[in-house]
């Protein structure tokens, strides 16, 4: 019997406390929202045809029907900032457009889902003195990115019992530093050019600092997870050294996070994919409080390794594996991976199941579904888990 409302369980789960049950998080924004060709497989499991709706994000990614939230006993609903009606640059190009900073990017069809990637860097070859030039910095107070935002979330705390997840459109600078860039160039430049680092990341940050100020103003009495992103793992291990990190990047996300911290009770939530566990100790120290997606096919990413070292002071939102169980596994490999990371992860609370990231074309919609309902069943505290699963 539940014995705790959706916000409730989340709340006590982040204090590292355990929950009548594990939570349960899906297509909150960015990090685990499914890609359209995906949803479309759920929606008509459902009986559902409405037109897709896209999440407020740079990728292409579906926002979910409330029936299939409800169906799915999911604990937690997104409050997003809104997209500006209009941009500074527009393509004439099929297929291809500017984002709101000047990125250039366009739309390709892989076996039939539709992915977008960028084609321009417009700062590739800029230097310090060319970026105050730059004319397509974004307006972080444009009021488009703010319009019914206090009374969604309003409306959403007071009417609702789910746990609100703040998912602001300016949460990361090193990512958005080398979409303005080039990845080349800004890994290059941490060691050849680190002023040129310190500058770009400096003016993203101040941004960052103006619009999170705004949408804390209406949305943080009401939010408990507030998403901040920015990916700095490959399949291997970090894109830099943890000394590098420590010295070029770091000081940019403990001013955000802090910043964030003295305007709102919500919880960092960090979405960085990859293998990050040799940076876990120096994000733990900027701020975050809750790691997402948790990827635990990249290496160095087993679940009771980091439940060990780092639950005491980190909570895990994700870890449900995308890259091989969800798309090719069978019903019974999805709920072993379940049981898997809700015996490892947990113990004395700290964990939100989720997936890792965006759900793909692939995945079989019974497999997804399998997913919430298995972890529904066996997620009851106190766990009897056997965590060798």
């Amino acid at each position: 019997m539940k014995t705790m409302t959706p916000r409730q369980r989340v709340q006590t789960a982040l204090k590292h406390r355990e929950p009548d049950m594990v939570p349960l998080d899906f297509a909150t924004g960015g990090n685990s929202a499914p890609v359209p060709e995906f949803y479309q497989k759920v929606a008509a499991l459902y009986g559902i045809e409405a037109e897709v709706r896209l999440v407020p994000h740079i990728l292409r990614l579906a926002v979910v029907d409330e029936r299939i939230l409800r169906d799915l006993d999911i604990d937690t609903r997104p409050v997003s900032m809104r997209p500006v009606r209009r941009r500074r640059r527009s393509s004439q190009e099929p297929h291809q457009f500017y984002d709101d900073w000047g990125v250039k990017w366009k739309e390709i069809n892989v076996g039939g889902t539709i992915y977008r990637e960028i084609a321009q860097t417009p700062l590739a070859d800029a230097t310090i003195d060319d970026l105050d030039r730059y004319p397509c910095w974004p307006d972080p107070l444009d009021p488009d990115r703010y319009g019914g935002l206090r009374e969604e979330a309003k409306r959403l705390f007071h009417q609702t019992d789910y746990a609100l997840v703040g998912c602001p459109g300016f949460n990361g600078i090193w990512e958005r530093g080398w979409y303005l860039c080039g990845f080349t160039r800004m890994l290059e430049s941490l060691v050849l050019d680190p002023e040129f680092v310190h500058v770009v990341l400096g003016r993203i940050t101040d941004l960052c600092k103006a619009a999170l100020g705004r949408f804390l103003r209406l949305v943080g009495p009401y939010i408990q997870i507030i998403k901040m992103g920015d990916d700095l793992g490959t399949q291997n291990g970090p894109q830099m050294s943890p000394q590098t990190y420590r010295d070029v990047i770091k000081p940019y996300h403990k001013e955000l996070f802090s910043f964030v911290k003295e305007r709102s009770e919500a919880r960092i939530f960090l979405h960085t994919c990859g293998s990050v566990y040799r940076l876990l100790p120096d994000l733990i120290d900027a701020g975050v409080e809750i790691l997402n997606p948790v990827q635990v096919s990249a290496r160095d990413m087993d679940t009771r390794r980091l439940k060990a070292e780092f639950g005491d002071r980190l909570s895990f939102m994700g870890a449900i594996d995308t890259q091989h169980v969800l798309p090719f596994g069978t019903v019974e490999e999805v709920k072993r991976e379940v049981e898997r990371r809700i015996a490892q992860l947990g113990p004395g609370g700290g964990y939100i199941l989720a997936p890792v990231h965006n759900v793909q074309a692939e995945v079989p919609p019974e497999n997804l579904i399998t997913v919430y309902r298995h972890a529904r069943q066996v997620g009851w505290y106190p766990l009897e888990i056997d965590p060798i699963v």
